[in-house]
């Protein structure tokens, strides 16, 4: 199974691409898409959200094994710019750019947009994603799109296959009640596999619950390894407790005080001590505030972009997570680039 988020400003064509490689299911700020063919399953992620908020954005990159990122044929913008930033402060191991809505360009138009895309994202990385032109009219490349994602799912396997003996953790995205089930999830596993009958804890509100089903694409299943798409029937915890974002697992850290070793953008990086930041872990979001940062051990007044720095914060509500993953750290109110650092504890 691939879950690929399609990244891009409103004027990307990333939402008619979407409708065009999958049914539609889900819909919130986020809306989700599947696609099967034979054993291959293809679950797109939309984060229809997203320029008004970057917290669609952060979380369909998050929810993603693969991101696809999408420009329109008429050139890069500022928010090309914004989602070139996030991606290389999150380091996707899995990508590929496609210049949509290429019906509407000319092969040596096409060509040259490449160039400059080479150029924009030099030294980040992005910068040897391959650029593919797709067209939703036309057709153009949408099947070697699917094609050159489905690829990528034997190598998932196998990095998937390193982590299913890991302890279980599944993301929650999604959370409502089903008359006669009662509480249900959706959510993506990110390591381990999940059991039928376990009893397992929410984090960070550390509260204990029982795995009742699973359902993989409709489809009841008694387990689900690392890297399923999933929909969990929950006992004991109700659907008006949950927040996307939690966490299923067994055991979680959780606190509203982080000290984490960060990498600034390399472009609007600049932070200093008193600052109020927003906090992405994962799916969950909380305020923060910027407590002291420290550069080779001493404290200093201000970031630079493109550093390197120990940042100290005090999020507004408590955070579950484990040692290596990774937070990022945005300015809600800068109209154009609002991702200041990315960093783990």
């Amino acid at each position: 199974m691939v879950n690929a988020a399609l990244i891009g400003g409103e004027q990307s064509g990333k939402t008619t691409l979407a409708a065009k490689l999958g049914k539609k299911g889900t819909e919130s700020d986020i809306v989700l898409y599947n696609f099967v063919k034979g054993d291959n399953i293809l679950a797109v992620i939309d984060p229809v959200g997203y320029p008004k908020s970057p917290k669609p954005l952060v979380n369909a990159a998050n929810m993603s094994d693969v991101i696809v990122f999408c420009i329109d044929a008429k050139g890069l913008d500022a928010r090309a710019g914004e989602c070139i930033i996030m991606l290389d402060l999150l380091k996707p191991k899995h990508g590929i750019i496609t210049i949509t809505k290429s019906d509407t360009s000319n092969p040596y138009a096409i060509d040259e947009l490449k160039n400059k895309i080479k150029l924009m994202t030099k030294g980040t990385v992005l910068e040897s994603w391959e650029v593919l032109p797709t067209s939703t009219k036309s057709f153009e490349n949408i099947d070697k799109l699917k094609d050159i994602i489905f690829d990528l799912d034997n190598k998932l396997k196998e990095e998937n296959k390193a982590l299913n003996d890991k302890p279980a953790r599944v993301a929650i995205d999604h959370h409502f009640n089903v008359t006669g089930v009662g509480t249900v999830i959706l959510g993506y596993v990110k390591q381990g596999t999940i059991h039928m009958k376990e009893k397992i804890k929410v984090w960070p509100i550390q509260q204990e619950a029982e795995i009742r089903s699973i359902q993989m694409n409709d489809v009841d299943v008694k387990e689900a390894p690392t890297g399923s798409r999933v929909g969990l029937a929950l006992k004991n915890v109700q659907s008006k407790d949950l927040d996307r974002g939690h966490i299923l697992s067994v055991k979680e850290e959780v606190g509203d005080q982080l000290a984490l070793n960060c990498v600034t953008a390399k472009f609007k990086g600049e932070f200093k001590p008193g600052d109020k930041v927003h906090v992405y872990a994962g799916l969950q979001s909380t305020p923060g505030n910027i407590v002291k940062i420290t550069e080779n051990g001493k404290e200093i007044e201000s970031t630079k972009s493109s550093g390197k720095y120990v940042v100290h914060l005090k999020t507004d509500k408590e955070v579950a997570y484990t040692t290596g993953d990774l937070f990022l750290l945005s300015r809600l109110e800068d109209p154009k680039q609002r991702f200041l650092a990315s960093g783990t504890v």
